[in-house]
């Protein structure tokens, strides 16, 4: 109560805030048809209620910040999306994006990437979010488990929901994310198998003999005594392999071990698993995503790299579909 008092005499209150949000789309939905403007009117209200509950759970000290115009912009950019389709997922996007608008009041990249994300996400269907989602893992996240099978369960458990509508995906509806500005097309292409071993060398290296690599004999007599930079290989018990699963991390344990740094991240991506290999062991562990490499080349995805608007978008989305399992905030790929 002595809260409430405070926030209804020196600042915005969530029922101060909860008539902003209403007054706003109101206005713009005011010419509407009878039948038309009650039904806006449910979703809005539907709507400002999710946004304002989520903002209250998670940043609360932000609700003063809806007397921003440019917050009351995207706010009402956010309401009429969600007014005009009634898309229950697309509402959750906009709601999750909207929320990390709120808080942020310095006018730089963030927020503008956020204001065109907010924008943009309503011109898209929920293939092309998935869609989003999927190149936006594929590009831009890094995935760390400890061992092989942790990393498959949970990649499973990012992808497996974004994987169902991307059996509709066409090639017309990636150059429809490239006119909406949410990918870009590079020169060079770079295949799903090729990005995971650029990626994660350590989760798709073959191995090696020591019996017969020089460089391996090299490595373990060099080694600071005590450290053990081999691990049995993850696909051949009788081969090794590097400890490490990224060449940064591999770089790390040379250093620790008084090793050249450059040699032991080299070893780790001298002997990677071939393509086939690579998508047979993503299939089998995630069959859901068969069919997205299979089309994934197809619809020209290997030649796209997504843009800031797409990260915002398809980081909502993987917030909205996968819940704890991906709590990375956006200012990680956004700074």
């Amino acid at each position: 109560m002595q809260a409430n008092t405070v926030n209804n005499n020196y600042g915005i209150s969530v029922q101060d805030a909860e008539h902003i949000c209403l007054k706003l789309i109101e206005e713009k939905f005011a010419s509407h048809s009878v039948e038309a403007y009650r039904v806006a009117k449910e979703r809005f209200e539907e709507f400002a209620f999710n946004y304002l509950k989520t903002l209250t759970e998670r940043s609360p000290q932000a609700i003063e910040n809806l007397s921003d115009p440019g917050i009351q912009s995207a706010i009402l950019e956010a309401e009429e999306g969600f007014a005009k389709t009634g898309d229950e997922n697309l509402g959750q996007i906009l709601v999750e994006m909207l929320v990390k608008r709120t808080s942020e009041t310095r006018r730089d990249v963030r927020q503008l990437a956020l204001n065109e994300a907010i924008a943009t996400a309503q011109k898209l269907a929920t293939k092309h979010i998935d869609a989003l989602s999927l190149l936006f893992f594929l590009r831009r996240v890094q995935v760390n488990s400890p061992t092989l099978s942790d990393f498959l369960q949970h990649t499973k458990a990012l992808l497996e929901p974004a994987c169902e509508s991307f059996a509709q995906f066409s090639e017309s509806d990636a150059q429809y994310l490239e006119a909406t500005g949410c990918v870009v097309r590079t020169i060079g292409s770079i295949s799903w198998p090729d990005a995971m071993k650029d990626k994660y060398p350590g989760y798709f290296h073959k191995g090696v003999s020591k019996d017969e690599t020089p460089a391996v004999d090299q490595i373990l007599q060099d080694a600071t005594k005590g450290y053990d930079v081999f691990r049995p290989s993850w696909h051949d018990p009788d081969m090794i392999r590097v400890d490490a699963v990224t060449q940064d991390q591999a770089r790390e344990l040379a250093g620790s071990a008084g090793l050249d740094r450059e040699a032991l991240a080299s070893l780790m991506t001298s002997y990677p698993l071939p393509a086939a290999q690579i998508t047979e062991m993503f299939t089998a562990a995630i069959p859901a995503l068969g069919p997205v490499l299979e089309r994934w080349p197809t619809v020209g995805f290997e030649s796209l790299e997504i843009s800031l608007t797409g990260i915002a978008i398809g980081h909502a989305n993987f917030k909205k579909s996968v819940g704890n399992v991906f709590n990375a905030e956006i200012d990680i790929w956004i700074n």
